[in-house]
């Protein structure tokens, strides 16, 4: 569903630069970008692939400077969507906010995309915690990923309106895929910024301590950027090549084929909003085994679709693999299910909910 012109047109888009993205909200306002005719968009935050360092103080100063003649010249626009993160992120979107509430008179949209959001308001004082308040208080309203982190805003804050969303992702195209082999080993995928956040060293150390276990059995390909000299590094001391493939960053079309082929995905984090790499996976109809952090525990039912463990649970995270491994006729089952979990999060379904609350918002 398109957002329809006439509200389009009264709409400004703040977030990272959406091509080339490499993260969850660089995905959101790519996928977004689709469905909007005008896309009015500023970005704060560069491309991967620019010569600037990432977040760099140029960059920032020239998409506040591109707001101001946007908003000054452009009197139709009456409303600045904010997408937002933790840390730097926080920053440069309240020097947006100001500009756009109270410079400009317009209504403005705080979209909370980050994982690490309350523990980086918790972590917090002073000045900080109180451009957070002020943030969250006077917005006209605030965009979540979930129930869970509603409550958060609702316990923490006194906003003026706040609404779940979900996050967006694409329908694939649907296709048959071929049977495996009884005794082919069972796949896994990881997909994610390489790193201790996202439990990737946890899951090396599975595969480490299991080594035997799982040769043969099991194959484990891992896309991603961050710390790779370290994942690279564990895995030839290790000695897991036969059974762990680093591919490095992936998207596009070799996304895509990675979630068709392979058979489970895994994400054992220790912190997260809702990520997309999930609901991507749900939309393979593949089954997922992931941590009770964040919005997970609302698209991934223990037993149904998938598997959820407490984070740094090693053991536990084991069990999951080995399970899977022993029972893989399940597979088809649990993804089929994630499949028909992730219809509300299809691109039709959001966009409609979206336009509403833009219509709400303008008329008010």
């Amino acid at each position: 569903m398109m957002i329809n012109s006439k509200i389009s047109d009264q709409v400004l888009t703040v977030a990272p630069a959406y091509k080339n993205y490499r993260g969850g909200i660089g995905a959101v306002v790519n996928a977004y970008s689709m469905y909007f005719y005008p896309f009015h968009f500023i970005a704060t935050y560069p491309e991967a692939k620019t010569k600037f360092k990432l977040g760099s103080l140029p960059i920032y100063v020239y998409a506040c400077c591109r707001v101001v003649v946007k908003l000054f010249l452009n009197k139709q626009i009456r409303l600045v969507h904010i997408h937002t993160a933790a840390k730097g992120s926080f920053y440069r979107k309240y020097g947006v906010f100001l500009l756009s509430k109270y410079l400009f008179k317009r209504k403005v949209i705080f979209h909370s995309h980050g994982s690490e959001l309350k523990d980086f308001y918790q972590r917090k004082a002073g000045m900080t915690r109180r451009m957070f308040k002020h943030f969250m208080n006077h917005v006209d309203c605030i965009i979540c990923l979930s129930p869970q982190w509603k409550m958060f805003y609702e316990r923490c804050f006194v906003p003026n309106k706040i609404v779940v969303l979900e996050n967006i992702v694409e329908e694939p195209q649907r296709c048959a895929v071929a049977p495996s082999s009884p005794d082919a080993p069972v796949s896994f995928l990881f997909l994610g910024l390489i790193g201790d956040r996202k439990g990737i060293f946890d899951l090396i150390e599975v595969i480490r301590k299991h080594h035997s276990e799982l040769k043969g059995a099991a194959k484990f390909y891992i896309g991603g950027n961050g710390e790779v000299e370290k994942l690279n590094g564990m895995i030839a001391k290790y000695q897991l090549q036969d059974m762990v493939t680093y591919m490095g960053w992936v998207d596009g079309q070799r996304k895509k084929d990675l979630l068709h082929s392979c058979d489970v995905y895994v994400l054992p984090s220790y912190n997260e909003g809702l990520p997309i790499s999930i609901l991507e996976a749900m939309s393979y109809s593949k089954p997922v085994i992931a941590t009770t952090v964040g919005g997970i525990p609302e698209v991934v039912e223990e037993g149904r679709n998938g598997f959820l463990i407490e984070p740094g649970n090693k053991a536990a995270l084991w069990e999951r693999i080995n399970h899977l491994i022993q029972y893989p006729e399940q597979l088809k089952g649990m993804g089929e299910r994630s499949f028909e979990m992730v219809k509300p999060y299809f691109a039709g379904n959001v966009m409609k909910k979206l336009q509403a609350l833009y219509v709400e918002l303008l008329e008010d």
